[in-house]
Parts: C-alpha cells; structure tokens; sequence
C-alpha cells in the first residue's frame, strides 16, 4: 500500500473513532446537545450530501421552532445558494427545458443573499466574542460567493475581505476531512485565490475582464461551520 493511501486510511480511521466516541457520549447522556442541535446536524448533512430541498426544509422548521437560531437562518441561504447552483448546471447540461435554468437560479440566490443580509446584520448585533468573528467570517465568505454567482463582483470582493480580516483562516480553504467527505481530491480555490483574481480583473478596462469562468467556478463549495 502506498504511503499516500495509508496515510489517509488513517486520517479516515481518526475520524471515525473521534465520532464513534462523542456519538456514545451523546447518547448516553453526558454530552447535552444544544436545543435544535439535532436537528440542525440532520440538515447539515443533507446539505452536503446534496439533499437540498431537504435541508432547506429542516433548516426553516428549526428556525420557526426558535426564530433566534442564527445557524438555521446561515444553513437556509446556503441550501437555497446551493439550489441556485443546481438550476444553472441544468441549464448548461438540459438542452430540453434548462434555459430557465438561469432564471430559477437567480431566483434562489435572491431569497438566499435576503437570509444572509439579515443573519449578518443579527450577528453583528450581538456581543464581540472569538466566537462571533470566526461565524461572521464564514458568513462573509459564503455571501462573498452568493454575490460572485449573481455577478455583483465588488460586492463580492468586499465580503471577501472582511471575512479574511474577521477569520484569516479561511484563506485556507476546507480542511483534508472535509474534502475527503465531499470527494474533491484537489484543494480547490480558496476566497483569498478568488479575491486576487477579481481585484486584477476589476483593474482593467471593462472590455479586457473576464470574471466568470464557470468550470472552475463550479469547484468553489459554500464555507460550512454550523
């Protein structure tokens, strides 16, 4: 067996123990979840299993059920974002019924950059903790790619920087566990990448930028933290 091979059979192996143990832990009763956690866990996973309308479903009943749950709110416009993202691939795979496909999209983006605006403007209300800057990162940094799929691109580069300057971590992209439970065995381009690429963009004259390259813009995956 290879070494690279090895070496992530055992990452895998890691992993899995670690959620064995808090799974056993949970259940037994000495780990107490947070009220909605459970829920919010199930949507979280269909949400990166690709479950979407799902997701969005048990998102939106979590936040009817406690209208304070910011990380439902978050959860809704990423799922929604995510919807946006499967009607435009079925506009440029479906050649029968897909022209739409741009339209439903835009529609989905648009209730998705609501729910943002209003899940930041939330958080920011509340008290300055680590905490909070590292939620208010990754929720720029997902509104940052929302507005880049809408084409609002300094918008875009704005999110980008305050989320780098609120979580500088996010320059660096999701982590190896994440990558290996969403299959993309090359790291993909991190928002610090993105960011680069539309400030040289955004410099030249209007006719010479070319800002939407929709094959690598479809390796671009919504930051997760809820």
């Amino acid at each position: 067996m290879d070494e690279i091979r090895y070496r992530l059979l055992i990452r895998l192996a890691i992993a899995l123990t670690v959620a064995w143990i808090a799974w056993t832990l949970i259940d037994s009763g000495l780990i107490k979840w947070d009220p909605g956690a459970y829920e919010l866990e199930a949507a979280r996973k269909n949400l990166e299993d690709g479950r979407y309308d799902e997701a969005l479903a048990q998102y939106k009943a979590a936040l009817d059920a406690d209208s304070g749950n910011l990380g439902a709110l978050r959860g809704m416009a990423q799922a929604l974002m995510q919807l946006g993202v499967k009607a435009e691939k079925s506009e440029q795979h479906d050649s029968k019924g897909g022209a739409d496909g741009r339209a439903q999209a835009l529609t989905y983006y648009t209730q998705a950059i609501t729910l943002y605006d209003e899940a930041i403007m939330r958080e920011e209300a509340r008290e300055a903790t680590p905490i909070k800057r590292r939620i208010l990162g990754v929720a720029y940094a997902n509104r940052g790619i929302l507005r880049d799929r809408m084409g609002d691109y300094p918008g875009a580069l704005s999110d980008y920087g305050k989320s780098l300057d609120l979580e500088p971590k996010v320059a660096d992209g999701p982590g190896f566990l994440i990558r290996f439970l969403r299959n993309q065995t090359e790291k993909p381009p991190t928002i610090a990448d993105r960011a680069g690429y539309l400030r040289l963009e955004l410099s030249k004259p209007e006719g010479e930028r070319l800002l939407r390259m929709p094959a690598l813009d479809a390796r671009q995956r919504a930051y997760t933290m809820d």
